[in-house]
Order: structure tokens, then C-alpha cells, then sequence
């Protein structure tokens, strides 16, 4: 599958109230399917990638259920060094947080340490005591938040 093609189909999917999860994962499963090697992707080609996938979640419901085909996806391309990935990862939840985007930093938080660490916890602190947010966006960071400060305590 093309580069093109892919970001056509990622931008032209849309959830509507009637949808059920599983069509959501079969959806982003069969795309990954299909994108057998990401490696010979340019960076500006896994960026696209990347920003689609957040306009993807953008577009939707903020608390939309987590889809992991969708979290396993957007995790997998930039997973070298995740250079395009976390700015997007930090802006994108600074800008919109959603449920989906919270779990990612959360997950992305695990693999972190120091300053790097500290900020991203901040972030969700930050997004759980924001208005611009939805109560349950607000809660569903502040568990996140909670649960990261008590990991720091115990190590």
C-alpha cells in the first residue's frame, strides 16, 4: 500500500454514532495489515502518517473509547526514536486532549525518566484541572496523573 493511499483512506474514515468498536479496530488492523514495511518511508512520509492519524482522532469524539489496533498503529511508526511522534504526541494533548491521546502519553510517560518525565506528568495534571476539557477527559487524566505520581513515590 502507497503512502497515499493510506493517508486517503485514514482521512476518509469516519465513526458515526452506530459504529461499533470492532469495526473501528478491523479498520486500522487492515491497514496495518496491508502496510507491510514502514522502513523505507521518508521521514516527511511518517510524519504525514502521524499527522493524520492525530486529525483522525482530532475529528472524533474525545471520549471515544481507546481503540488499541489505532494506539498499536500510531505507536509503530516512528518507534526508532520516536522524534516525530512525541512532539505531535505533547502538542496534540496540550491542543485537544482526548481519551485515546491521554492513554498514549500515558503509555509513552512509562518509557520515560528525568526532566522528560517530570514534564509529561505535568502535562497531565495540566490537562486534568483544565476547563477546555471535558469532565471526563479532566478525570481520565487526573487517574493517569495520580497513578504516575504514586509510581514515582514507590521507586
Amino acid at each position: 500500500m502507497g503512502i497515499k493511499e493510506l493517508l486517503l483512506e485514514i482521512r476518509n474514515f469516519k465513526i458515526d454514532e452506530e459504529m461499533e468498536d470492532y469495526e473501528i479496530s478491523e479498520h486500522f488492523d487492515k491497514i496495518r495489515e496491508r502496510l507491510t514495511d514502514i522502513s523505507p518511508f521518508t521521514k516527511f512520509q511518517k510524519k504525514e502518517l502521524i499527522d493524520s492519524l492525530f486529525q483522525f482522532l482530532k475529528s472524533q469524539d474525545p471520549e471515544m473509547d481507546e481503540n488499541f489496533s489505532y494506539i498499536h498503529f500510531i505507536e509503530s511508526i516512528d518507534n526508532t526514536d520516536y522524534e516525530i511522534y512525541y512532539p505531535k504526541l505533547l502538542r496534540f494533548n496540550n491542543e485537544n486532549g482526548t481519551t485515546t491521546s491521554i492513554l498514549l502519553l500515558n503509555r509513552f510517560i512509562n518509557s520515560l525518566e528525568g526532566i522528560e518525565l517530570k514534564k509529561c506528568v505535568k502535562l497531565l495534571k495540566h490537562i486534568s484541572e483544565n476547563d477546555d476539557y471535558t469532565k471526563y477527559v479532566r478525570e481520565f487524566a487526573l487517574d493517569f496523573y495520580q497513578h504516575q505520581i504514586e509510581k514515582q513515590q514507590n521507586t
